[in-house]
């Protein structure tokens, strides 16, 4: 009952990081995992610069995720050692993501930004993303109601796209998994979003991205 339950909802929101499996149902382009910020995770992220990881990715092999998260880190010139409990919860998420697609490739991308990242609302060309911000403001989306895909696929600006309402926004630490436009049967219910519009605001955002 509960994966029919399920399926009639697009936006799932969970209380555990097993949950989020429940982005594979039928019609649910969107989970959320609402978690409370670790505050050593935190400090830790809270130490980088905006330059710090400009848009930086690298593919994740199966058995070490830690270990690739380890070796962006210092090709970037930081110190993994002094990023640990941020790098054990990243490969955490990792290790999780990978369980909803085995054996496909997945990459990660790491990014702290000061700019607007992806301004204009969008459907990813990826089966499944997985998107956490550790710093800044989280990933705005728009429900299946709010959306005008004519307009979507047309590239009109955002104000054509968005039908009523406001967008909504993960919030800090959340983890969200949303359906692209590659996911089987789901080529035109792809999850709208975008990176939420920060510049000359003197946030920065700490983006972890997982695509398959």
């Amino acid at each position: 009952m509960q994966a029919i339950a399920e399926r009639e909802r697009p936006h799932a929101r969970v209380h555990d990081v097993d949950a989020l499996g429940r982005i594979l149902n039928r019609g649910v382009n969107l989970c959320v995992w609402q978690r409370r910020p670790d505050p050593v995770v935190v400090a830790e992220v809270e130490g980088l610069c905006a330059d710090a990881l400009p848009d930086v990715r690298c593919g994740i092999s199966p058995s070490d995720p830690e270990a690739d998260i380890r070796g962006l880190l210092e090709r970037c010139g930081l110190r993994p050692g002094r990023l640990g409990h941020w790098v054990r919860d990243m490969a955490m998420l990792t290790e999780r993501f990978i369980r909803l697609a085995p054996g496909r490739p997945v990459t990660l991308r790491l990014e702290t930004l000061a700019d607007d990242g992806c301004p204009r609302f969008h459907v990813d060309r990826t089966a499944l993303r997985l998107v956490c911000t550790y710093r800044g403001p989280g990933t705005e989306w728009l429900s299946n109601d709010q959306v005008d895909r004519h307009a979507l696929v047309s590239r009109m600006p955002n104000q054509a796209i968005i039908r009523s309402g406001v967008p909504a926004r993960m919030s800090t630490h959340a983890v969200g998994i949303m359906k692209g436009g590659l996911f089987p049967g789901n080529e035109t219910n792809g999850l709208v979003h975008r990176s939420p519009p920060i510049a000359r605001s003197g946030q920065m955002r700490v983006l972890l991205c997982l695509d398959t």
